[in-house]
């Protein structure tokens, strides 16, 4: 099929803009590699690449290790118990423009989600939703977050 061959060349040609650093496969990463290249080049970060990291990459001015986490839904993962230097997560809207949902330290939603007493997948991640990281964020202070490229 003509369509599946051009997604085909298209996930070919991001792999080579990125040199290699993200995956874009269509096995269930698509989603994420798409946000980590798309919230890189909105906040200026370097993405380490493969998924051997606690962290997805590091903001270049300021050198905060950063986690990102995207969705074309409503819900992120967190890792269990962690406060992460910092934390974005984005919503991928259907016409690839960005919503960032939440842009700041992670110790915030560590905090809510033990106060909360959510569950965890095997001490691993925990799951919230756009609401909760939006009025968290809502709640920090600018200095808190990673500012945009100009």
């Amino acid at each position: 099929m003509k369509e599946i061959q051009e997604l085909l060349d298209i996930t070919a040609a991001l792999k080579e803009r990125y040199k290699s650093k993200l995956d874009f496969s269509l096995d269930g990463r698509l989603v994420g590699d798409i946000g980590e290249a798309l919230v890189s080049e909105m906040f200026d970060l370097e993405i380490y690449g493969g998924n051997k990291h606690k962290y997805d990459g590091y903001h270049r001015p300021t050198g905060k290790k950063v986690q990102i986490k995207s969705s074309m839904r409503y819900n992120f993962s967190y890792p269990f118990d962690v406060n992460l230097q910092h934390f974005i997560a984005v919503h991928i809207e259907p016409n690839g423009t960005l919503e960032v949902i939440y842009n700041g330290p992670g110790k915030y939603i560590n905090k809510f989600l033990k106060d909360n007493n959510r569950k965890s997948y095997r001490d691993i991640w925990t799951t919230i939703t756009a609401n909760h990281l939006r009025k968290l964020d809502n709640k920090l202070k600018d200095s808190e977050r990673l500012p945009a490229k100009s």
